[in-house]
């Protein structure tokens, strides 16, 4: 959808993002967009009855409604609506597509998006307690855990589940696979893009150039956290690349061979050359939270609020869920489309990359269908210019937003840069991609 007119993106605000278990384990999600919830709130001075409505995006809920809680927390006026969407890995982009639907239709003029995730909160759950009756109450549930649960009652890891959802897709990272097979693509060419994801992502981070963005949060120990922990921990990767050659790969392992991935997933693979997954090109599990105001322009102007950027249109598409990452091929060509634009005049990309092989597989398939040379333009850094998911971490419901703080780093820092396509998919066949446009006063 082309916006009939334009809104404004404003302080775009977000935690480091931690690995799983880690620094930030301490925090639920809700906590997590608090935190930024509350700098933003606080940098800008917004007049409390200025806010229309508080979306917050999120892919596995640790609160009922974490928008209203959040907004509970923070003593914001009850009058205030908050709702909370759940559309897995693009839950932030869609908490900001919403806000600029309700701006469109006359709803309100100033809305406080967050997207959030802590994986490392995401629960173990019983499984079918409720349907046993020996299980059915919590006392007697409780009196046969750990090993006499009955047939059919099991113990879920919720994280687990979430990467796949057990009855139409398999995991995110069988999805990935299946691409690089299906696309001929090498372990060599996912190596290449995740490694200059963490050269990208270091260099920035060592230039100070993600510290605007970026809220320092203290660890469970009480030291300050202050930029990407999975950056941080990647600086050896960073100097030695042969390493990439050596990480252990997702499926030819002890625990799964080639040839038992290709039996077991076949009917989905249209040719096999070789396994291509790494652990080391995959984004890391991660928690984080990521912000922005999204406003009308006569809004941010009357407040005196900096308009970083202009949202100028979005499309959602689905594909397949097997074949998730070419959600984010279907979703840019959707959006180009209904722009009127081809994907030369962008001048910048910013591509999720849940894997290596989602992110180049979507970007075979632009060239596929319009002749769009992504390799020549990775070269150039106008594709994820300071590094991507699998550098920085990926907490689902956040990174739809932290790649809006990518792209607003992207306009400041390269003065040609005026049209940046941003994109993202996710669990179930779902995907998104958003078109900033450079605000010039």
């Amino acid at each position: 959808m082309k916006l009939p007119k334009p809104v404004a993106i404003c302080s775009p605000r977000r935690t480091p993002f931690a690995q799983f278990g880690k620094s930030l384990a301490q925090y639920p999600a809700h906590h997590l967009g608090k935190i930024v919830a509350e700098d933003i709130l606080e940098k800008t001075k917004i007049p409390h009855s200025e806010i229309d409505g508080f979306i917050v995006g999120e892919g596995f809920a640790n609160a009922p409604n974490s928008a209203r809680v959040i907004l509970n927390l923070l003593k914001l006026p009850n009058e205030i609506p908050a709702v909370t969407l759940a559309n897995n890995c693009v839950s932030g982009m869609e908490s900001v597509v919403e806000a600029a639907r309700r701006i469109a239709l006359g709803e309100g003029e100033l809305y406080l998006c967050i997207g959030e995730e802590s994986q490392t909160a995401m629960p173990f759950i019983i499984k079918n307690a409720r349907l046993n009756k020996q299980t059915a109450q919590l006392d007697k549930l409780k009196a046969l855990l750990p090993d006499k649960l009955p047939e059919g009652v099991e113990v879920r890891d919720t994280l687990e589940d979430g990467l796949g959802d057990g009855e139409t897709s398999f995991g995110m990272q069988v999805t990935a696979e299946i691409l690089a097979q299906n696309y001929g693509l090498s372990r060599e060419i996912n190596d290449k893009l995740a490694y200059y994801s963490f050269k990208r992502a270091y260099e920035a981070t060592q230039q100070g150039l993600y510290k605007e963005h970026i809220i320092p949060v203290k660890d469970d120990e009480g030291k300050m956290l202050e930029a990407d922990e999975a950056v941080l921990l990647r600086e050896g990767l960073v100097k030695n690349p042969s390493r990439m050659a050596r990480a252990m790969l997702l499926f030819d392992n002890p625990q799964m061979k080639f040839d038992e991935f290709k039996q077991k997933y076949g009917h989905y693979l249209k040719k096999t050359h070789g396994p291509t997954l790494s652990i080391f090109n995959a984004s890391p599990r991660s928690d984080g939270a990521a912000g922005v105001i999204v406003c009308s322009i006569e809004k941010a102007k009357k407040l005196g609020l900096k308009i970083e950027a202009l949202l100028t249109g979005w499309k959602m598409k689905g594909v397949d869920p097997n074949i998730m990452g070419l959600g984010q091929a279907m979703a840019s060509l959707g959006l180009l489309q209904d722009m009127g634009m081809k994907v030369d005049e962008i001048d910048q990309i910013e591509i999720h990359e849940a894997f290596a092989a989602t992110a180049v597989a979507a970007l075979e398939e632009i060239k596929i269908q319009t002749g769009f040379d992504w390799e020549k333009k990775f070269d150039e850094v106008k594709i994820n210019m300071y590094g991507g998911s699998i550098a920085i971490g990926h907490p689902f419901g956040a990174t739809g937003v932290r790649l809006i703080c990518n792209a607003v780093m992207d306009f400041k820092h390269n003065p040609n840069t005026n049209k940046i396509l941003l994109t993202a998919c996710a669990h179930g066949g779902v995907a998104g991609a958003l078109m900033l446009e450079r605000h010039n006063e």
